[in-house]
């Protein structure tokens, strides 16, 4: 009988190593998940503002590009502006005197056949 309760007490203390190993190993894990939580949990508020720090540098980014292009619009505009003025001046000084000279001489050239219509027209 001694060696079965001798049996019996091996196996119970067996079963109590393992469940006092157990303990340990489930503490020791929830103390690694919690350590992993409260890393993660600063990690995930660095990462926020870290990309919101990043929105705000690239709205930043895009708000000096669009008022550059802005200017460059602006840049355009005045230039096509002087183009079309330098036009119009130019037309308004050099188009009358080829008007005229347009004009001449198309009178030139039609007058003496308008003249041989009317003549023929004319009663005689």
């Amino acid at each position: 009988m001694d060696n079965g309760i001798s049996t019996v007490r091996n196996l119970l203390y067996i079963v109590l190593v393992l469940a006092v190993l157990s303990i340990v190993a489930d503490g020791y894990v929830g103390m690694q998940l919690s350590q992993n939580s409260e890393e993660l949990s600063r990690l995930s508020l660095l990462l926020q503002k870290q990309l919101m720090t990043s929105a705000v540098e690239q709205s930043q980014q895009l708000q000096q590009k669009m008022e550059k292009l802005d200017q460059d619009a602006a840049g355009i505009d005045q230039k096509m502006q002087d183009a079309q003025d330098k036009f119009v001046a130019r037309m308004n000084h050099d188009l009358p005197p080829l008007m005229d000279k347009t004009m001449d001489n198309y009178i030139r050239t039609r007058a003496p056949q308008i003249e041989r219509q009317a003549l023929k027209q004319m009663p005689r």
